[in-house]
């Protein structure tokens, strides 16, 4: 029974590493569409003077999309901003005590957020609210997308608060 419920668990952090690997690459396409959407609107604008209505606003949503995609692999990488002056003054055992609290607060933080943003992900799906833009979109799409980095993020703090054990697959993500 031990080993069985090894195996899943493993096969969840795995899952985990897969879905947000697959977040990674999504984003850097959404990087990439942004490239090519601003160079389609400057040659559209200055070489047959035919501007684009639609152009700003894609980059906009492209890029909220590509942020909250890639943050839970900058997480997993541990490539935060972090401050260690603190970490660096104290014993080693107190350090590693200090930084595992510090990922305990930011997990706590990503997954409140993230419960926020799915309540209101929620409401907003139901209201059917759409932005106020040249081309409406719902706007419950661009809050998932917030909602998935946030609350990935917090299962990465959360992983990296409880050990090594928890970071799954090795290598993922690197």
């Amino acid at each position: 029974m031990k080993n069985f419920l090894r195996r899943v668990f493993r096969a969840l952090l795995s899952g985990h590493d897969a879905l947000v690997s697959a977040g990674f690459w999504l984003g850097s396409l959404a990087l990439m569409s942004i490239v090519v959407i601003f160079a389609y609107e400057v040659v559209m604008r200055y070489f047959f003077d035919a501007p684009t209505k639609w152009a700003s606003d894609f980059v906009s949503f492209l890029l909220l999309i590509s942020v909250f995609l890639v943050i839970p692999h900058v997480t997993r990488l541990e490539g935060n901003v972090s401050v260690s002056i603190l970490l660096d003054l104290l014993g080693e055992r107190s350090s590693e005590v200090l930084r595992r609290l510090g990922f305990a607060v930011g997990a706590a933080v990503c997954l409140w957020v993230g419960y926020i943003f799915w309540q209101e992900t929620h409401r907003l799906f139901l209201r059917g609210t759409v932005t106020l833009t040249t081309v409406p979109v719902p706007k419950w799409t661009l809050y998932a997308f917030i909602l998935f980095g946030m609350l990935n993020s917090g299962v990465y703090f959360l992983r990296q608060a409880l050990g090594d054990r928890f970071h799954g697959v090795k290598g993922a993500g690197k």
